[in-house]
């Protein structure tokens, strides 16, 4: 029975409820709003660098660069996401895609503050005051709380008025508008909502990994990973990114565990491939659609 609780099983747990939360922000703006952005990883990776910079080279509280970072995040994301609005579909995604991608140059290259390919090494200094734990059990107790934080909140706005007008928005913009509904501002509010939650993500990654480069954070594999846990657990669901997560997490920690290279990712895509043609509309949709018939 211990054995079901060493590190190894414990830190796949800490990044089920991780990438369970991450995946919950992103479901926010695809899911009720129709924002399929593939630019999650910039949010991502600034909430991580900026706690890792604000820590390291500047000496204060990571808990000040989780402020910072969700104040960039949430502007970068008005910034970058307003003029993408006017593309619909593939072309808002491709748009978004653009994102992550600079943003990884820009790490590789301004090498004063990001230290470049290098990367930055987190001192281990073990304190909340740090949000630096000597246990995992710790990083678990957190992690679950955060990915509860954005379970509340997709509940809450899947109840109130604002899940309503995203739907409204997604289903026909432009019955939407002429029916009142401020569009643009809909959308930009669920975006900074995301963006914000994704920087916190980010700043859990970083006092947790204790160690940032670019690719760990900027890669697009993390935009797809997010992604696919809503599209596997149920899109537009407050419960799909979790179920999505718990599902496919741990399968791919205990694939990591028993296969390498090759063999773990062909199985990896053919779960991925059972799980999409099984259930098109996820996990939790399809369960729902089986109670009701």
């Amino acid at each position: 029975m211990s054995a079901l609780f060493n590190d190894y099983y414990l830190n796949i747990a800490v990044m089920t409820c991780l990438w369970a939360a991450l995946s919950g922000a992103w479901n926010l703006m695809a899911g009720y709003g129709g924002l399929v952005s593939l630019g999650q990883s910039a949010f991502f990776g600034i909430g991580a660098y900026i706690t890792a910079i604000v820590y390291t080279k500047y000496g204060l509280s990571p808990w000040l660069g989780l402020i910072a970072g969700i104040f960039v995040t949430t502007g970068l994301a008005v910034v970058i996401s307003w003029p993408c609005f006017r593309l619909r579909g593939a072309f808002f995604s491709l748009a978004t895609l653009v994102f992550p991608i600079a943003m990884e140059i820009v790490a590789n290259n301004w090498s004063d503050f990001t230290r470049g390919p290098s990367g930055i090494a987190i001192p281990f200094r073990p304190g909340l005051d740090t949000f630096i734990f000597s246990s995992r059990w710790a990083y678990l107790i957190a992690a679950f709380v955060l990915m509860m934080m954005v379970y509340g909140i997709t509940r809450w706005m899947h109840r109130g008025k604002l899940g309503l007008y995203l739907i409204a928005v997604r289903d026909d913009e432009a019955t939407a508008a002429s029916a009142g509904i401020n569009t643009v501002k809909v959308k930009l509010v669920v975006t900074m909502i995301s963006a914000a939650l994704t920087a916190v993500g980010g700043f859990f990654y970083a006092q947790y990994i204790l160690f940032l480069d670019p690719p760990s954070v900027f890669s697009i594999d993390i935009s797809v990973q997010i992604a696919l846990l809503s599209i596997i657990g149920g899109l537009g669901t407050p419960l799909g990114p979790i179920v999505g997560s718990l599902v496919m997490t741990p399968l791919d920690g205990v694939l990591s565990q028993f296969f390498g290279g090759g063999p773990r990712l062909l199985i990896y895509g053919v779960a991925l491939l059972a799980a999409v043609l099984l259930a098109p509309k996820g996990i939790v949709g399809t369960m729902k659609a089986w109670r009701r018939s």
